[in-house]
């Protein structure tokens, strides 16, 4: 009997139904888990389109599940058709592709908690954003790897912050440093700049001090009550920006403090260095086959590990690159036994 699946061929458009062989599933069974014994094919009465299953896991608590289709006459054997709960259709993901991603796949148990609605929907979310990204250049998973990790660590200091920020009296703050907070539509906010209420986020974090993450470079500018949050938060000014706003990325990953900064009242004023954009690049030392920075600053700063430790099986630190297209520090490790390089898929939540 003839398979067929929903080809997904861009969001907003409607999938076409296209011939499925398994032979491409077989193989991404076989590169993903080793022995073909250890993954059993699914029954036609659990998902009778799907070779097999899988979680594509990025943190500890978080899996996008995800099902094997197989190949089709378009994309060949070398790429197989894989579907996410939610979307319309499957996207195509080479073996290449697979085989850099295959330490984030795991095997689903039936024993296995059911992901949580916000869970769901943050799988789906990033799913969506990634498909978007990502099905021109067949490179949906590197897509989504980036989105998942950067809003894990939103959520990760948006945590940090509320238990931060609650245990703050509002009515104790010395709001007096006027500045301009927003988005779009900017406006004059005060904000407690003083050491002790800055600090309470973050040794580091005080007023005017730069900093570095995985995700660019802020200025921290103040602290002040956000109605967002219902407790007063740290403000920043991204580098580039035009106002300060919220950047709970700085209190969910490692971050760095590269320098400091003249604020002025009502700022960013029309001669602000923070109306210049700074690349991040200025601050990788790429001395490992020009694009790898060794040092134990930014290796240890932004990732809490030394190149050469020891992170995966059979796996060490190889270094710090920066992904010019997803605007990103990554850490890679290399493979002790193959001498493969590629993304590490711990110590970026730290």
């Amino acid at each position: 009997m003839t398979v067929v699946f929903p080809l997904l061929r861009a969001l907003g458009k409607v999938p076409q139904l296209t011939e499925v062989k398994p032979n491409a599933a077989v193989a991404a069974r076989s590169l993903l888990f080793g022995s073909t014994n250890k993954v059993p094919f699914l029954h036609e009465s659990e998902n009778p389109t799907a070779s097999f299953q899988c979680s594509y896991s990025v943190g500890e608590e978080f899996s996008i599940p995800m099902s094997f289709i197989g190949s089709c006459a378009e994309y060949g054997e070398e790429t197989v058709l894989v579907h996410i709960p939610g979307l319309p259709g499957a996207f195509p993901v080479s073996m290449g592709e697979l085989r850099r991603h295959r330490d984030f796949f795991h095997l689903d148990h039936k024993k296995e908690r059911v992901a949580s609605e916000e869970s769901s929907n943050l799988s789906l979310f990033c799913a969506t954003e990634a498909v978007k990204k990502g099905m021109g250049e067949q490179k949906v998973l590197d897509h989504l790897l980036s989105v998942t990790r950067r809003r894990l660590v939103s959520l990760r200091g948006a945590e940090t912050l509320l238990k931060i920020g609650n245990r703050i009296n509002e009515e104790a703050l010395q709001l007096s440093f006027p500045y301009h907070c927003g988005a779009n539509h900017a406006s004059k906010r005060y904000l407690d700049i003083t050491p002790e209420v800055c600090t309470l986020f973050g040794s580091h974090i005080k007023h005017g001090t730069k900093m570095l993450c995985r995700y660019g470079v802020a200025v921290m500018i103040g602290v002040a009550l956000d109605e967002s949050f219902g407790c007063p938060v740290p403000f920043w000014n991204p580098s580039g920006a035009p106002a300060a706003c919220l950047a709970p990325m700085f209190n969910g990953c490692q971050t760095i403090p590269v320098g400091d900064v003249k604020l002025e009242y009502n700022g960013p004023t029309t001669n602000s260095v923070l109306l210049t954009a700074e690349d991040p690049v200025r601050y990788l030392n790429p001395t490992l086959d020009g694009k790898y920075d060794v040092t134990t600053w930014l290796n240890e700063g932004l990732f809490g590990v030394k190149v050469g430790q020891v992170v995966n099986d059979d796996c060490v630190v190889h270094g710090v690159c920066y992904n010019e297209k997803h605007s990103e520090f990554e850490l890679h490790i290399r493979d002790l036994s193959t001498g493969e390089i590629r993304q590490s898929n711990k110590c970026w939540l730290n």
